[in-house]
């Protein structure tokens, strides 16, 4: 006979009484089987059916309590919560715009590089149609 059942990763409804044969059971969406810790009377053994594999939603274990030809099964309604989303948004800030001065004498320095470089084109220009 079965004298105490205690489910260690999920929260068992009711809490168990020798008169009572089905229980509920919810686990998180981690829990791939149940982790159950029992007491039984010399001379009996059990067997647990479907304990593994949870998939979302609803699952069913059973406890076979067994002594000679006679079985008592015990069954657990397992639910199993749905795997929830999760987004940290602080992985998805937006990127920062960032305006940079640029120094004062940039601007010089690249406008005197064209005239320099046009300057350059026209000495090559008319030089060759000198000659």
């Amino acid at each position: 006979m079965l004298e105490d059942l205690r489910i260690l990763n999920g929260t068992m409804t009711p809490e168990f009484d020798i008169y009572n044969n089905i229980y509920s059971v919810d686990v998180d969406e981690k829990v791939t089987s149940l982790v159950i810790e029992y007491d039984i009377e010399d001379g009996y053994t059990v067997n647990i059916i479907d304990n593994n594999d949870f998939t979302a939603g609803n699952n069913t274990v059973y406890l076979q309590i067994i002594k000679d030809k006679v079985i008592d099964t015990y069954t657990l309604l397992v639910y199993k919560e749905n795997a929830k989303e999760v987004i940290n948004y602080e992985l998805y800030k937006e990127p920062l715009e960032v305006e940079e001065k640029l120094p004062e004498y940039v601007l010089p320095t690249i406008i005197g590089s064209c005239i320099f470089i046009i300057i350059i084109f026209f000495i090559i220009i008319f030089k060759k149609k000198a000659e």
